[in-house]
């Protein structure tokens, strides 16, 4: 089988084989080869070269420059986390890492980070968990109260409760009193009473 020859324009001065290393037009990446035949004054297919892309290292890929090779870091498909804001986002482009972003993710929404590492704010951390345990007592308050809703109707008519529904109200309000006395400042470590069966 002849090999092609190729002038300094990469058009073939003598017919032949050759093996074309083809590339996206798009970002020069290496798609693959191919065994072409070039006749005379024939070039090498669009989006190739007859340079061989040679071995790429793990975690990189070959990306042709127009004259060589290179190898560039290759993180698609991968999650990244905004270093502003924490949100996740895949990686769909070649090259290092965006600024902005690393592929470290944040162990909690309170997280910063310092230039190396991811730092968990314990005190925003803490002010949201006493927010969240606000809200946890009021959703237990309010489930609580409507379960002696038809008692509380029958008092503001004037009805007599009999002993059940006294025993009811009684367990109730004491487990909402038992509610309202927990410090929420031990947020998020906080022992909540049981609701009365």
């Amino acid at each position: 089988m002849t090999s092609a020859v190729l002038d300094n324009a990469k058009i073939a001065t003598t017919a032949g084989h050759i093996t074309a290393y083809s590339f996206s037009t798009q970002t020069g990446e290496f798609t693959g080869s191919s065994e072409e035949f070039l006749a005379i004054g024939v070039g090498l297919p669009a989006g190739s070269t007859d340079i061989a892309p040679g071995a790429v290292a793990e975690g990189c890929v070959a990306v042709f420059t127009g004259s060589a090779w290179e190898q560039k870091e290759d993180h698609r498909g991968k999650t990244v986390y905004s270093t502003a804001d924490l949100s996740a986002s895949i990686v769909d482009y070649i090259g290092p890492l965006k600024e902005g972003v690393v592929a470290t993710e944040p162990a909690t929404p309170y997280d910063s980070w310092n230039g190396s590492a991811w730092i968990t704010n314990a005190e925003a951390q803490h002010v949201a968990a006493v927010q969240d345990a606000q809200a946890l007592r009021q959703q237990h308050i309010d489930t609580a109260m409507s379960s002696i809703s038809v008692i509380q109707l029958k008092l503001q008519a004037g009805r007599t409760l009999n002993d059940a529904e006294k025993n009811r109200l009684d367990q109730v309000l004491d487990y909402i009193d038992a509610i309202n006395a927990i410090d929420l400042s031990s947020a998020p470590n906080i022992t909540w009473p049981t609701e009365p069966a």
